[in-house]
Order: structure tokens, then sequence, then C-alpha cells
């Protein structure tokens, strides 16, 4: 598998995608963007990945610190509104 993504990575231009891209790093990006699109999907991401527990699919949706700090940015916490 890392082969195969590493000639696609290749083929691809190192310009385009970063050249310590791995197949961890996609399936990883391939995970996040999916739960973004479809977040009430856990057991679809799970098949996806051919993943046996859910408790395995379910570190994907650990929020990262962007995700939570944007959270954070969006609530109003103006006591008085």
């Amino acid at each position: 598998m890392g082969q195969m993504i590493g000639e696609l990575v290749e083929a691809t231009g190192r310009d385009r995608v970063p050249p310590e891209t791995s197949a961890h790093h996609l399936r990883h990006t391939f995970a996040r963007r999916y739960l973004a699109q479809y977040p009430d999907d856990i057991v679809g991401l799970a098949e996806l990945l051919g993943h046996s527990s859910l408790e395995t699919t379910r570190l994907y949706t650990k929020p990262t610190g962007k995700q939570l700090s944007s959270r954070v940015e969006q609530i109003d916490i103006n006591a008085y509104s």
C-alpha cells in the first residue's frame, strides 16, 4: 500500500502533494472529511475503513484543537444578550 501511495503522490506531483504523504495520512484525511460531510454515519465509516469495532472508528470523531477553537469563537459569551 505504501509503495502504491508513493507512486500516486509522485504521479500527482510533489508541488500538489507533500512528500511526507502516506497511506495513513490519506486514510485519516478521508475519515475526517467523510465525518464532516456525514457526521451521523460512524457505522458507514467503520464499514468503509474495515474496522470491526466502532471504538476504533470513534478516534476520528475527536475534534482537533482548531475545530474546538472555532467552536468556542462562535459561542455568544455575553451573559446580558
